[in-house]
């Protein structure tokens, strides 16, 4: 059974939710916000949180926010799905599913975001994304995981993705920007991450290529502009590598998991993302996150540069669009040529 129609995922912008505590998601004010710039939430799922689950997802129905889950394990057993906690992780899925479905509030769409597990993010998040921890602890070394356990997490995750969509429950994966390098068939770098994506066959793969953690994370080596001109190419390979099933995950407002992620200096810059992804042929685009937005005010310019971006840059900025949609045509030759 197919539940994503090219024509739908145009239709949709979505805003991840994984730091806003429940209460705050279905205050009046975020409801009426979500609601105002017809954006669909992806809400976060922690093991703890499955007693108010059905309660959170009810308010949001009934004030007309449509809502997907993201279940996440417990930061012990990896947070993320990876081909380290497939087993745990399909299960956390079936249960969390369950509970909305026995509550007559089945999720538009499950999320399953692929990274490596928390340990291993933390410890690259803490080098910069140089391979060296900065607080001299070692380099971080990541090593491809065998085919052997690839194939068992691809047999894992592919048969939970079955199942959500017997259930008419549309899938998604949430996906490292590296992956879409990988060309079809093969999965280098999918083993060398530990997160097997192609296997899976969801509804939607959206690329997390958050310019603001680029730039903010090397060091100095990255500028803005450098960043976009990555977000511009990285958009146009994403189209080409996944058809109408291509989306991109933008950010960042506001910090998430490892609570020191570089955010975005202005709505302005978020704005000049959103259309840079559309120029290089994604449509399909989700916003990191939604506690930002409501901690950064006003939420509505934030919201607006999400949802009208592509209307909102200036003249100057139009010519680095086209400048850029050059660029990621060249990139996106060259990366052909090499296959």
């Amino acid at each position: 059974m197919t539940t994503n129609r090219a024509a739908d995922l145009a239709a949709k912008l979505r805003i991840y939710c994984e730091t806003l505590p429940y209460e705050a998601v279905t205050r009046p004010r975020t409801i009426a916000l979500l609601r105002r710039h017809d954006l669909e939430l992806v809400l976060a799922v922690r093991p703890w949180q499955l007693g108010e689950l059905s309660g959170v997802a009810r308010e949001l129905r009934d004030g007309g926010v449509p809502v997907s889950i993201w279940p996440m394990l417990s930061d012990d057993e990896g947070r993320w799905a990876s081909a380290h906690n497939a087993a745990s992780f399909v299960s956390f899925v079936r249960e969390t599913a369950d509970t909305l479905v026995d509550a007559g509030l089945t999720p538009r769409e499950v999320l399953l975001d692929l990274e490596p597990p928390f340990v291993h993010a933390r410890a690259l998040a803490a080098s910069g994304g140089s391979g060296a921890d900065r607080n001299g602890l070692g380099a971080v070394r990541p090593r491809t995981t065998s085919a052997a356990v690839m194939d068992v997490a691809s047999n894992e995750l592919m048969s939970a993705v079955a199942e959500l969509h017997a259930r008419g429950i549309a899938t998604a994966s949430a996906v490292w920007p590296l992956v879409a390098l990988d060309p079809p068939g093969a999965r280098g770098w999918q083993s060398l991450l530990g997160t097997p994506v192609d296997a899976l066959a969801t509804g939607r793969v959206s690329v997390m290529m958050y310019t603001s953690i680029l730039e903010g994370w090397s060091r100095g080596a990255i500028r803005r502009r450098d960043a976009t001109a990555l977000l511009a190419a990285a958009s146009a390979r994403v189209a080409s590598r996944w058809g109408p099933s291509a989306g991109m995950s933008l950010g960042c407002v506001g910090t998430g998991a490892l609570h020191d992620e570089p955010v975005y200096r202005a709505p302005s810059e978020l704005a000049e993302d959103v259309a840079l992804a559309r120029a290089g042929g994604c449509l399909d685009l989700s916003l990191f996150d939604l506690g930002g937005v409501l901690g950064r005010e006003p939420a509505e310019a934030w919201l607006d540069a999400f949802a009208h971006g592509a209307e909102m840059i200036d003249a100057r900025t139009s010519k680095r669009v086209i400048a850029a949609r050059r660029l990621a045509r060249i990139a996106t030759w060259a990366l052909g040529k090499r296959r």
